[in-house]
Protein backbone atom coordinates (compact mmCIF):
# COMPACT_ATOMS: atom_id res chain seq x y z
CA UNK A 1 0.00 0.00 0.00
CA UNK A 2 2.91 2.27 0.89
CA UNK A 3 3.95 2.71 -3.00
CA UNK A 4 0.47 3.35 -4.11
CA UNK A 5 0.27 6.41 -1.33
CA UNK A 6 3.78 7.60 -2.75
CA UNK A 7 2.63 7.43 -6.46
CA UNK A 8 -0.35 9.05 -6.18
CA UNK A 9 0.94 11.77 -3.75
CA UNK A 10 3.89 12.80 -5.77
CA UNK A 11 3.12 11.49 -8.96
CA UNK A 12 5.03 9.12 -11.50
CA UNK A 13 8.02 11.58 -11.18
CA UNK A 14 8.42 11.26 -7.94
CA UNK A 15 7.83 7.68 -7.69
CA UNK A 16 11.02 7.31 -10.63
CA UNK A 17 12.95 9.29 -8.90
CA UNK A 18 12.73 7.31 -5.05
CA UNK A 19 13.74 3.73 -7.17
CA UNK A 20 17.77 5.23 -7.73
CA UNK A 21 20.47 8.06 -8.45
CA UNK A 22 19.50 10.33 -11.92
CA UNK A 23 22.57 8.14 -13.85
CA UNK A 24 21.14 4.57 -13.52
CA UNK A 25 17.75 5.51 -13.96
CA UNK A 26 19.45 7.02 -17.29
CA UNK A 27 21.06 4.26 -17.93
CA UNK A 28 17.85 2.16 -18.03
CA UNK A 29 16.15 3.97 -19.92
CA UNK A 30 18.84 4.53 -22.21
CA UNK A 31 19.70 0.56 -22.41
CA UNK A 32 15.96 0.05 -23.23
CA UNK A 33 15.54 2.86 -25.91
CA UNK A 34 18.59 3.13 -27.52
CA UNK A 35 18.03 0.50 -29.95
CA UNK A 36 14.65 2.30 -31.28
CA UNK A 37 16.94 5.95 -31.28
CA UNK A 38 19.65 4.96 -33.22
CA UNK A 39 17.34 3.09 -35.81
CA UNK A 40 15.08 6.09 -36.18
CA UNK A 41 18.27 8.54 -36.26
CA UNK A 42 19.52 6.60 -38.87
CA UNK A 43 16.59 6.02 -41.11
CA UNK A 44 14.64 9.10 -40.08
CA UNK A 45 11.40 7.32 -39.08
CA UNK A 46 9.23 7.83 -35.90
CA UNK A 47 9.41 4.11 -34.33
CA UNK A 48 9.42 5.68 -31.08
CA UNK A 49 6.69 7.95 -31.60
CA UNK A 50 4.88 4.36 -32.29
CA UNK A 51 5.94 2.79 -29.09
CA UNK A 52 4.79 5.80 -27.00
CA UNK A 53 1.61 6.17 -28.93
CA UNK A 54 0.88 2.22 -28.37
CA UNK A 55 1.89 2.26 -24.75
CA UNK A 56 -0.26 5.13 -24.08
CA UNK A 57 -3.03 3.76 -26.05
CA UNK A 58 -2.87 0.67 -23.94
CA UNK A 59 -1.95 -1.34 -26.58
CA UNK A 60 -4.77 -0.92 -28.53
CA UNK A 61 -3.65 -1.32 -32.50
CA UNK A 62 -7.08 0.99 -33.36
CA UNK A 63 -6.05 3.48 -31.06
CA UNK A 64 -2.70 3.64 -31.94
CA UNK A 65 -3.56 3.96 -35.28
CA UNK A 66 -6.12 6.60 -34.37
CA UNK A 67 -3.45 8.87 -32.66
CA UNK A 68 -0.95 8.47 -34.98
CA UNK A 69 -3.43 9.11 -38.05
CA UNK A 70 -2.51 5.77 -39.87
CA UNK A 71 -3.69 2.36 -40.74
CA UNK A 72 -3.45 -0.20 -38.00
CA UNK A 73 -1.70 -2.36 -40.57
CA UNK A 74 1.00 0.53 -40.42
CA UNK A 75 1.26 0.15 -36.89
CA UNK A 76 1.47 -3.29 -36.54
CA UNK A 77 4.28 -3.24 -39.35
CA UNK A 78 6.12 -0.45 -36.96
CA UNK A 79 5.44 -2.67 -34.05
CA UNK A 80 6.97 -5.54 -35.68
CA UNK A 81 10.50 -3.44 -36.03
CA UNK A 82 10.54 -2.04 -32.67
CA UNK A 83 10.02 -5.82 -31.40
CA UNK A 84 12.71 -7.05 -33.32
CA UNK A 85 14.89 -4.24 -32.47
CA UNK A 86 14.90 -4.42 -28.95
CA UNK A 87 14.72 -8.49 -29.47
CA UNK A 88 11.60 -8.57 -27.37
CA UNK A 89 7.78 -9.25 -27.19
CA UNK A 90 6.11 -5.63 -26.40
CA UNK A 91 3.01 -7.35 -26.10
CA UNK A 92 4.44 -9.31 -22.96
CA UNK A 93 2.70 -6.55 -19.94
CA UNK A 94 6.36 -6.95 -18.12
CA UNK A 95 8.41 -5.71 -21.30
CA UNK A 96 5.58 -3.26 -22.25
CA UNK A 97 5.89 -1.87 -18.50
CA UNK A 98 10.17 -1.25 -18.88
CA UNK A 99 9.24 0.17 -21.83
CA UNK A 100 7.18 2.67 -20.58
CA UNK A 101 8.98 3.41 -17.73
CA UNK A 102 12.07 3.86 -19.92
CA UNK A 103 9.85 6.46 -21.85
CA UNK A 104 8.63 8.55 -19.18
CA UNK A 105 12.14 8.36 -17.60
CA UNK A 106 13.41 10.11 -20.53
CA UNK A 107 10.82 12.99 -20.57
CA UNK A 108 11.33 13.64 -16.70
CA UNK A 109 15.14 14.21 -17.75
CA UNK A 110 16.44 16.96 -19.48
CA UNK A 111 17.87 15.46 -23.05
CA UNK A 112 21.92 16.71 -21.95
CA UNK A 113 21.93 13.75 -19.01
CA UNK A 114 20.56 10.81 -20.97
CA UNK A 115 23.39 11.46 -23.84
CA UNK A 116 25.59 10.81 -20.55
CA UNK A 117 24.25 7.70 -20.28
CA UNK A 118 26.30 4.42 -20.95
Amino acid sequence: MASVSIAHSGGLEALLASLGPADTLNAFAQRHLSPIDTYDRQRGTALMTTLEAFLDAGASLEATASRLGTHRNTVRYRLRCIAGLIDRDIHDPRVALELHLALRIRQSRPPASLDAAP
